[in-house]
């Protein structure tokens, strides 16, 4: 009985792992803008926000991904040269179309890769809070994208 169960466990605990941390999301996280530093912390703190989901990769614009997550900021500069303590912010997360959606002979023809566009996301936030829009959007792209892609290959 006791081989048994030992010859259970050595069979089946991989496949389980394994099919737990098979579904992997690779993300291209893209931020721009007119300030260095606002650029860095935004970047930074997404990044860190999407690798905490766990099945979540960051990759390169070049390689092969799944998601872009693409940001724009503006700052706003008084004619006295002060800085406003808030930030205007517009992010999109968008889908890459599968393979399989197009004909063989089509996919070579494309210019750019097709993507879903969704979840669009802009507003002004303070310079102070932007760890907190860092967390709130990837909560946002978590809950309405990659959660039912998730229940679909459970």
């Amino acid at each position: 009985m006791r081989n048994l169960i030992c010859v259970m466990l050595v069979v089946f605990l991989p496949l389980t792992l394994a099919s737990q941390t098979q579904m992997r999301f690779k993300v291209y996280v893209g931020v721009d803008g007119d300030d260095a530093y606002i650029t860095n912390t935004l970047e930074s703190n997404l990044k860190r926000e999407l690798r905490l989901l766990g099945d979540v990769d960051i990759v390169d614009f070049d390689e092969n991904r799944d998601f872009i997550l693409a940001v724009a900021h503006l700052s706003t500069t008084f004619k006295d040269g002060r800085k406003a303590g808030w930030v205007a912010l517009a992010s999109i997360f968008t889908e890459r179309i599968p393979d399989f959606y197009f004909k063989t002979d089509c996919l070579a023809d494309l210019k750019s890769w097709p993507v879903y566009a969704g979840n669009l996301s802009v507003g002004y936030y303070d310079i102070d809070n932007l760890d907190k829009y860092c967390v709130d959007r990837v909560g946002s792209i978590d809950k309405d994208q990659l959660t039912p892609i998730r229940k679909l290959f459970r």
